[in-house]
């Protein structure tokens, strides 16, 4: 893999306004030809550039699965290859070179993860389809990633972690900090993944979901 490849910076977001802003600040220069795509589930003020950038506003909070799927859709629109795709509530700390050598590094990775609860992680395009997607019947927040973790696991996908891609600045779950009822589905999404894969992350049995 030379340069037949190209990656996008994804984001959502839906009420840390005030920490994605101080991130793209710094995004704008470490990202200046690589597009970014932003899905504002808070109808929030952010800032943008002229070029290389787009934002999507939902009419309401889409939750992560969903809004995942469709900024790995309009990737997948504008022909990228791979998606940079990281936490409203973090720092990277990275250039487009420094993402694009660790792509041209790991040419058969389909996924390539930080050590931080996938706050930023990088998906070949090719591989979420072929994975089936994020599922969204895991709203808003929760066993989603869990969830897509273990259908790369069935389809035999390549994961890779580093430490390379850990954020300059990692603040967890900043988002339910600031708006705690976000997490009162977690019970209910737990019993959902128990029932979809008939056990909880590492106690999986079946090999389709809901066993079908």
């Amino acid at each position: 893999m030379k340069n037949d490849f190209k990656f996008v910076v994804a984001i959502p977001t839906l009420n840390r306004a005030d920490l994605l802003n101080e991130a793209l600040e710094r995004y704008f220069e470490d990202f200046k030809e690589t597009h970014i795509a932003i899905c504002d589930n808070g109808n929030q003020q952010i800032i943008t550039r002229e070029e290389n950038f787009m934002i999507y506003r939902p009419e309401e909070n889409m939750g992560v699965a969903k809004s995942w799927n469709m900024l790995m859709d309009y990737a997948d629109k504008i022909k990228a290859t791979h998606v940079l795709m990281l936490n409203d509530d973090i720092v990277l700390g990275k250039t487009e070179h420094e993402i694009k050598m660790v792509i041209r590094n790991n040419p058969d990775a389909d996924f390539i993860n930080s050590f931080h609860n996938w706050c930023s992680y990088i998906l070949k395009v090719d591989s979420w389809k072929k994975a089936g997607k994020f599922d969204e019947e895991f709203f808003p927040a929760y066993f989603e990633d869990n969830s897509f973790d273990y259908k790369m696991t069935l389809m035999g996908a390549k994961k890779t972690w580093t430490s390379f891609l850990d954020p300059l600045v990692y603040r967890n779950s900043m988002t339910i900090a600031k708006e705690p009822n976000l997490n009162n589905r977690f019970a209910q999404n737990r019993a959902m993944y128990i029932d979809m894969w008939g056990g909880l992350p590492t106690e999986e049995k079946y090999v389709t979901k809901f066993n079908k």
